[in-house]
């Protein structure tokens, strides 16, 4: 039975390394509604992976052979495999991988998910200048993916965010197909023995819209959503390898382009990420360090802006971890971030999984300047809602999650912003609050209804909405 169980576990991870990943622990970029985000979980309650000092998870971030043993040998410790379960493992795998070259029928692999709500606002709350009113939306996300073998592939991605139902006046159309809702990624995996770097290097060109944050509420009763941010891939290249046991990335992006397809704003980004052991409590102790220089058009010895920020993370047993980030935007205090977050992972066997942020964003952390701040919109992060952090604020959220049987999940999440002197006043306070219940229906598909209250102290007023939702993966 304990072999067939490792054999089960190897098939799910060996779905989430093959295919584009995103979930909930929280890793940043691993969003609940991920097709991928159970699988994903499930490997961080075995303790087989931690993901990045930064906390993400970087689902589609190619790995070399030295982390593809680690992480199948931590596996196979985690599920008590023997060495004929490991050879059995190692045989999976490649045939899985080669299912994934060969997709029934000769076409493409698709993947992806569907999702739908319904929503009614101000039913108990003071509806204020809000009104009541019901909205119905939809988002659907696609992904083919083209192995051309030899570490090298092309994905294609569909998403429609907001479009089609939501015009939030941001662009002229209300979404174009071509810049807006498609992107696409190239991975290829370089050898540069020849150069004298011993691990290959993961080389990965992008072509995507950015970030796409929702700037207003034309329903005019959903105060709450005011501010979600959908992340999108930018237009860019980046190369990534392990050098010296570290962890070294970099790369050139494109904030903004215009439909003419002009380079407004340049990025150079560098991270390098090591991880420490033995250190005194913790005995793990990851860092990554990240600087970037942002320049007005293709490179600008004026208009310009640089940062740096500083990730660590480190687990404080078998089920507690904790993680921050500092930001340094500039020599002064007001130019700074300080975030930190504490993750509890069933942490008294019943069930209930936990995550508690918090974090202090200067007041010139973001650059003021028009075309800047407008693509360091998101720089400072998101809550748990999806919506940006502002500079000059202090944040604190977070989420629980109850497993109360295979198929029932309780979820609540809240975030509660302050002034910088930690004040809960105008204009900067705000809170958010949501409960509700999660319930596999079907395979694949998934049923939630929640409450949600919203208060706003910039506007003295509150309100609410009821959801129910449907999510289809495949």
């Amino acid at each position: 039975m304990k072999k067939y169980l490792a054999l089960f576990v190897v098939f799910v991870v060996s779905l989430a390394i093959a295919l584009p990943a995103s979930a909930q622990m929280k890793f940043k970029d691993v969003p609940d509604s991920h097709w991928a985000a159970s699988a994903v979980y499930d490997l961080v309650k075995l303790g087989v992976t931690r993901g990045y000092p930064d906390g993400t998870f970087r689902g589609t971030k190619q790995i070399t052979r030295y982390e593809t043993a680690v992480f199948l040998s931590k596996l196979a410790k985690a599920v008590g495999a023997s060495t004929d379960v490991q050879d059995d493992i190692r045989t999976l795998k490649s045939e899985v991988a080669a299912l994934k070259r060969r997709p029934a029928g000769g076409g493409l692999p698709l993947s992806g998910g569907y999702m739908a709500s319904w929503k009614t606002c101000n039913v108990l709350a003071e509806s204020g200048p809000y009104g009541r009113g019901s909205v119905a939306n939809y988002r659907l996300m696609l992904s083919t993916t083209q192995d051309l073998g030899e570490g090298a592939d092309v994905k294609i991605n569909l998403d429609t965010m907001d479009y089609g139902y939501y015009d939030d006046g941001s662009t002229a159309t209300g979404g174009v197909l071509a810049t807006e809702l498609l992107d696409i990624e190239s991975n290829l995996m370089l050898d540069m023995a020849a150069l004298g770097v011993e691990n290959p290097v993961a080389l990965k060109v992008t072509y995507g819209p950015g970030a796409h944050l929702r700037a207003s509420d034309p329903s005019i009763v959903l105060p709450s959503e005011v501010g979600t941010v959908y992340e999108r891939p930018d237009t860019g290249i980046m190369a990534a390898t392990s050098l010296w046991g570290m962890d070294v990335s970099g790369g050139y992006v494109a904030k903004t382009h215009n439909t003419s397809g002009r380079v407004e704003l340049s990025q150079i980004t560098g991270t390098v990420g090591y991880a420490f052991d033995g250190v005194p409590l913790v005995n793990t102790l990851k860092v990554g360090v990240t600087g970037d220089y942002i320049s007005k058009g293709q490179f600008s010895s004026s208009d310009r802006d640089m940062r740096g920020t500083i990730a660590m993370a480190a687990p404080l047993g078998e089920k507690v971890e904790a993680s921050g980030t500092i930001g340094l935007g500039g020599s002064e205090q007001k130019s700074w971030m300080v975030a930190g977050e504490v993750a509890l992972n069933d942490l008294w066997d019943t069930g209930t999984v936990a995550n508690i942020r918090v974090s202090k964003i200067g007041s010139d952390y973001i650059d003021d300047r028009a075309d800047f701040a407008a693509a360091e919109f998101d720089i400072a992060g998101l809550d748990s809602f999806d919506r940006v952090l502002e500079e000059g604020t202090v944040n604190l959220g977070g989420e629980v999650v109850q497993t109360v049987t295979d198929d029932i999940k309780l979820v609540g999440k809240g975030d509660l912003r302050l002034e910088p002197d930690y004040q809960y006043e105008a204009p900067k306070g705000r809170l958010t609050a949501e409960g509700g219940i999660s319930y596999a229906i079907a395979p694949n598909t998934t049923l939630d209804a929640k409450y949600r209250i919203h208060q706003d102290k910039a506007t003295d007023d509150t309100s609410d909405v009821a959801a129910l939702g449907l999510l289809y993966q495949f």
